[in-house]
């Protein structure tokens, strides 16, 4: 299932609420313990099934892999392993691994545990192969210390893949196994974590591994995941005190009621995932270029402070600034209705009688909730209702699912989505947007054989300077054809009381755990 699925974001009375979960208010406060409440917790634990940025946190703390993220960054440094090299056609990675590494039972962890927990990954072909088969043509141990993966074509963000799940060194016991795993208390990882307790849908507890020396030990000992249903109960478990911290997924809502609380802080940060306005070239009437361009002249992004407020940054560059080597500004930052209504002149359409360009703009309420289909909707508002050229309308009402299968198989003309690369790195975002290869731009029929050839050359270009070049063009080849228009910049937000520190959350929705403490 793809990313763009799952990436939405998501009153008992107070006595209710402590019975059902048998805390009191101090409990969250032990000096020890922190408790994370979520709306988000994954159903499985399998390095083979994980799919979800929840599940990564997670997994993230009760394994290390060969690379790993830096806490509260964008950045990335090597782990297991101990160096690297990439053959010149970017094709052949090999790495060392540090020596004497083990699991937390004391199972050595050789080149040949990378290679069946991978091989486990391929043939379980549960959610995680997403991640492997399509990169991935083949791994191999010439010894114990020595790791080689040979890929299928050029990319660039493989290192960043490697510090997913799905590459991480499983144990024997696990690597072995045939089917996906249920995974109550037995998981053998060689993380900082380890697992304590896992129920379902409820509860997730981890305990530091005093033995663990590839990192910082763990700040607070005890960690608590703790699952509501709804973000308002999770809002009101906060402010009893009955979780220390708020994470995935309080609505906006509730945030802003949480925000100026006493005692509470809310971190609200700039987020990978954005959203964009799709033009179908397959379809009327955005199959003309002249349509597509008076639209993408209207846009009015200011709109979007009416509902999002701070929770949001507008967006006139294919990738956020976060990714300055690809970061080209070059959206209008402004609508110019003069020019706009100029160009349906051109197109044939008229300000007065007929014919007048009549547009429906589509998005799912029931993805991404209803704030963000209110933004939608007043942002259609604000770009098309200065000008009589253009007949509007939004609708909303369509399931997630559905939704993203109409737009993955060209059946909408115009509609806003989002996306989320699934590792931050600016290729991961464009890609998937734009290469031939790919559903969205091919059935959009925007795909084109230079944006495929440019993409094909920032792959296998190791200069930052010559990459940024590379992503320029793109960007101007983009613009010039209308195909997609940036929109926004998502926020994240996490929500905790002032008692606790070291709270380092990265764009792509990673929270350490090992950083968090107790003042």
């Amino acid at each position: 299932m793809s990313l763009l699925r799952r990436l939405s974001l998501v009153l008992l009375i107070m006595p209710v609420l402590a019975a059902s979960t048998g805390l009191s208010s101090a409990t969250a406060q032990a000096n020890d313990t922190i408790i994370i409440g979520t709306t988000d917790l994954p159903a499985s634990l399998d390095p083979a099934e994980a799919y979800d940025f929840m599940a990564w946190e997670v997994l993230s703390h009760l394994y290390t892999g060969l690379v790993r993220q830096v806490p509260g960054t964008l950045d990335y440094e090597l782990a297991l392993a101990e160096n690297y090299t990439v053959s010149a056609d970017g094709l052949t990675y090999t790495f060392t691994l540090r020596q004497g590494q083990t699991f937390s039972d004391g199972t050595p962890i050789t080149a040949q545990t990378f290679v069946d927990s991978v091989t486990r990954v391929l043939a379980l072909r549960r959610p995680a192969l997403a991640l492997v088969e399509p990169y991935v043509a083949g791994v191999n141990a010439p010894s114990d210390d020595e790791l080689t993966f040979t890929l299928k074509r050029p990319t660039p963000y493989f290192l960043q893949l490697l510090a997913l799940p799905a590459y991480y060194p499983q144990h024997p016991t696990l690597a072995s196994a045939t089917a996906p795993q249920p995974f109550g208390v037995d998981i053998v990882g060689n993380g900082p974590y380890r697992l304590e307790r896992f129920t379902v849908r409820q509860e997730i507890v981890l305990r530091a591994d005093p033995a663990y020396t590839l990192g910082p030990a763990p700040k607070t000992t005890k960690i608590v995941l703790r699952q509501f249903d709804r973000s308002q109960d999770l809002r009101e478990a906060l402010l009893a005190h009955q979780v220390d911290i708020a994470w995935r997924a309080l609505l906006l809502d509730d945030v802003e009621r949480l925000d100026g609380q006493p005692g509470l802080r809310v971190l609200d940060l700039p987020a990978t995932r954005t959203f964009y306005l799709y033009l179908n070239q397959n379809r009327e009437p955005t199959d003309d270029p002249l349509v597509r361009e008076a639209l993408t002249l209207l846009i009015d992004r200011s709109a979007l402070a009416q509902v999002l407020g701070s929770h949001a940054t507008p967006l006139i560059a294919l990738v956020p600034p976060e990714f300055a080597t690809a970061y080209a500004p070059l959206w209008p930052g402004a609508p110019d209705i003069p020019t706009a209504e100029a160009t349906l002149r051109a197109a044939g359409y008229k300000e007065r009688g007929t014919p007048k360009l009549s547009i429906t703009v589509g998005f799912s309420l029931p993805l991404y909730g209803v704030p963000y289909a209110d933004a939608v909707t007043r942002l259609v508002r604000a770009s098309f209702q200065p000008t009589s050229f253009v007949d509007y309308s939004t609708f909303t009402d369509v399931d997630g699912a559905t939704f993203m299968d109409v737009l993955q198989e060209g059946g909408i003309g115009l509609a806003v989505f989002a996306w989320t690369p699934v590792v931050p790195h600016p290729y991961a975002y464009l890609f998937p947007l734009l290469h031939s290869s790919q559903a969205l731009p091919t059935n959009g029929r925007f795909a084109r054989p230079e944006l495929d050839l440019l993409l094909d050359q920032i792959a296998g270009q190791a200069d930052a300077e010559a990459q940024a070049a590379l992503y320029a063009q793109l960007a101007e080849w983009v613009l010039d054809d209308h195909a997609l228009v940036p929109l926004w910049q998502d926020h994240l937000q996490i929500v905790a009381w002032d008692t606790i520190e070291g709270i380092a959350v990265a764009p792509n929705y990673w929270l350490s755990y090992g950083q968090l403490a107790r003042r």
